[in-house]
């Protein structure tokens, strides 16, 4: 698929892509454009990320002078960007968790004064022109072999890349990971432009889910986005735990893109009956409907669901949306008749009385950088079981505002969702808790970090490595900033041990005091 694709593909393509010169592509070369000053190594959200915000007083250091600092602490810069969005697949007409994230985010980067322009693969003809008043450029794109649900792209006609020659940005967003991302960090590099890459995909979980009869599938999906993220500025990750993740992978400058949800949107005061026939047509209100909303693909586990209808033939499920695995969960399912209905796609209005409508939201994927969905079902007014992987504990707090699972776990799967439908007093606990934690999560404020905050973080590590490029020295030219700078700490240490042993050595031969006083 397009993930098993991505990770055997890139690590070769990222070289050849952004590798115009044998320095680059050496092992010095990519650490020497991976290297970042030290103050903005770990931009968090504060509050979600934790130990990801700045140190206080730490300092970029130049490679010509190992005393050039900037803040210690990212102070917000609010002044008016100019912004290239580059993202695959299309937020607009292709529909996917994240495709919300984006719109809000433009909704809100024209409240706050920013320009902004998009560049995305489509091939619908419903393809927007413009998009809150910011032009959107179509680029031509290929329907994936393995996975035609999408539209992707490499730019092989370089579309995006006039766009952004024209439109001359402060910073370039591209989201990751996919072959439009590689281009993006291409044009970065050739135009000198600051470049932030967010990452809404797990790639190492697809990796083995659809390609993990090859040899080292997961860690060849790592090699992919370690070299693609070596090249950004900064990184954006949907939550604390896939943060976790890339620390752990040795990945540097990630940053928490803050979660958002519409409350008004998303309501419990959407419920209506006539929505609940539609979400079960055979049974309507008859029966308790679990819901599950998103893409129907093999990594979001709705196989597991399966153990609960057998054990609670009171419940009916409801399946939103669509995708490559339908026709085998159709199948999978058909034991049960028509207690399973397939919806279809829904959007907008009819979309918020589905999720205010159903009874119970279920969520059994182990793959989710975040799980919007999940968000949006809790602003809803549902209760939630969910499986205790990917980003979706950074959303379910267990037995607080929903029930966590072991992912793959059927068992337990269908104990969670036994116990919320037996249990009317833990329900409505759970539900008035997870309605009142979205009130919390703005799609305004999280837009706001990201332009005040993020972008600025990105801007001025990209600043900072150019000074420390144009002012270094041989050592810095050759291996990079953040190696001279390592390389001179251990001279400078090995020079003080051989100082001091030369010292000892001294006084352990130099006569006493008293011998040169004749005691």
């Amino acid at each position: 698929m397009v993930a098993w694709s991505y990770a055997v593909v890139v690590p070769a393509a990222v070289s050849a892509l952004v590798a115009p010169s044998g320095l680059v592509a050496s092992r010095a070369g990519v650490k020497r454009f991976a290297a970042s000053p030290s103050a903005l190594e770990a931009v968090g959200d504060g509050d979600e990320a934790g130990r990801g915000g700045m140190r206080r007083g730490q300092r970029v250091v130049n490679a010509a002078k190992a005393v050039k600092a900037l803040p210690g602490r990212i102070v917000a810069d609010k002044k008016p960007r100019r912004v290239a969005i580059l993202v695959e697949p299309t937020p607009f007409t292709h529909v996917s968790g994240y495709a919300n994230r984006y719109k809000e985010q433009l909704k809100y980067l024209r409240e706050f004064g920013d320009e902004v322009c998009v560049a995305t693969p489509d091939d619908k003809p419903e393809a927007p022109a413009e998009y809150e008043g910011f032009e959107v450029t179509t680029v031509d794109g290929f329907r994936f072999p393995l996975y035609a649900h999408l539209c992707l792209t490499g730019d092989v006609k370089g579309q995006a890349k006039r766009m952004v020659e024209r439109f001359k940005p402060d910073v370039i967003h591209a989201s990751s990971p996919g072959f439009f991302a590689l281009a993006a960090v291409s044009y970065a590099r050739a135009l000198d432009i600051p470049l932030v890459l967010s990452y809404h995909t797990h790639l190492p979980v697809y990796a083995e889910k659809y390609a993990g009869w090859l040899p080292f599938s997961r860690f060849s999906a790592w090699a992919a986005i370690k070299m693609a993220h070596s090249f950004a500025d900064l990184t954006l990750v949907t939550s604390p735990q896939i943060m976790a993740e890339f620390k752990e992978q040795k990945i540097k400058r990630v940053g928490v893109w803050r979660k958002g949800v519409d409350v008004d949107t998303f309501s419990p005061a959407f419920r209506d009956d006539a929505t609940r026939r539609v979400l079960s047509p055979a049974h309507g209100a008859d029966k308790t409907i679990l819901l599950y909303v998103g893409r129907i693909s093999v990594e979001k586990r709705l196989e597991d669901v399966a153990e609960v209808l057998r054990r609670r033939p009171d419940t009916v499920f409801a399946v939103v949306g669509g995708g490559p695995h339908e026709s085998e969960l159709r199948k999978h399912f058909a034991e049960f008749g028509d207690r399973v209905h397939f919806v279809g796609v829904l959007r907008g209005d009819d979309l918020s009385r589905a999720y205010a409508s159903a009874d119970l939201f279920t969520m059994p994927s182990d793959s989710e950088t975040l799980g919007f969905v999940v968000i949006e079902a809790m602003a809803s007014g549902l209760p939630i079981v969910a499986a205790n992987a990917g980003g979706i504990p950074s959303i379910v707090d267990d037995n607080k505002n929903g029930l966590l699972i072991p992912p793959g776990d059927v068992k337990a799967f269908a104990d969670g969702v036994d116990r919320l439908l037996g249990d009317d007093a833990l329900r409505g606990r759970l539900t008035a808790r997870g309605r009142k934690d979205t009130e919390n999560w703005s799609w305004r404020a999280a837009t706001k970090h990201l332009r005040n905050v993020h972008y600025t973080a990105a801007i001025r590590r990209h600043a900072a490595k150019k000074r420390a490029l144009k002012n270094g020295d041989l050592l810095s030219k050759v291996m990079g900033p953040q190696i001279a700078r390592a390389l001179r700490m251990r001279f400078k240490k090995l020079f003080a041990a051989v100082f001091a042993w030369i010292n000892l050595a001294g006084a352990a031969t130099r006569p006493s005091n008293n011998r040169a006083l004749g005691a």
